[in-house]
């Protein structure tokens, strides 16, 4: 059996290809390569899709006939259960209405309901979100394609899709250029008065919370200013974990 470790360490092989990948076709061929083989490889390619601003159909074909063939048979194995709910999500990310019926098939399975639910919020979202995220004009060659893309999301004014691009910054890169887009982002949004539904305040408190995981000292005293003036008590909160827990300080 292959351990977790290696798989990890084959889907490292087979993704470092996308940072300097030539196109969007290419993004596409090779995502179709990997959904086309070995099933192991699956669930960590599905979870990439969060953030690739794939909408081919080419690709996403291949991923309903994986999830139809596979949704029944899988229930009794743990890692075979969360890569058919990602085969589910990977349709929300893919932005096609053409997926709707095939993920309704899922409301209220017992398994898989939450992330059916969850991709039928995410199809209008990813319709407006993959071409901004794949939009190559934007692309500084100084930076991978995977950097790009997150810049791409982090200059976004949708709020739900920069909490895509602050959790890349929290769990993935701390690179300067994204730093300063995502503290720019959080000055611009932490005290706004005009957000008060729970996933929008969840993406400020994101921000909040990713600007601190860098432990940057430029970024205290931003943090320090969320953390005391946030409208929202999430966001002030997490501002104020962020500052205790990365750079020692306790709120005065």
């Amino acid at each position: 059996m292959t351990t977790r470790p290696a798989l990890a360490f084959l889907a490292s092989l087979i993704f470092s290809s996308f940072a300097t990948a030539a196109s969007l076709e290419d993004d596409t061929q090779r995502y179709i390569q990997i959904f086309s083989g070995d099933k192991n490889l699956h669930t960590d390619a599905a979870e990439t899709l969060t953030w690739m601003g794939l909408s081919d159909t080419r690709l996403f074909d291949i991923i309903e006939r994986r999830l139809l063939e596979d949704a029944a048979a899988s229930q009794s194995d743990r890692n075979e259960r969360k890569r058919v709910a990602w085969y589910i999500r990977s349709l929300g990310f893919s932005g096609q209405s053409k997926y709707e019926p095939t993920i309704r098939k899922f409301i209220g399975n017992p398994v898989y309901g939450k992330f059916a639910e969850t991709a039928l919020a995410d199809l209008p979202r990813y319709s407006r979100w993959n071409p901004v995220i794949s939009n190559r004009s934007s692309f500084d060659p100084k930076f991978s394609d995977d950097m790009n893309r997150y810049a791409n999301i982090l200059r976004s004014d949708d709020l739900l899709l920069l909490r895509v691009g602050a959790k890349r910054v929290y769990f993935d890169s701390k690179e300067d250029i994204l730093l300063e887009l995502l503290a720019q982002q959080l000055r611009a949004n932490y005290a706004r008065r005009d957000v008060s539904d729970d996933e929008r305040v969840d993406s400020i408190a994101w921000m909040a919370k990713a600007l601190g995981s860098s432990r940057n000292e430029k970024y205290t005293a931003l943090l320090r200013e969320v953390a005391g003036k946030a409208d929202a008590s999430t966001v002030r909160r997490h501002a104020t974990e962020a500052l205790q827990k990365y750079y020692g300080i306790r709120r005065q």
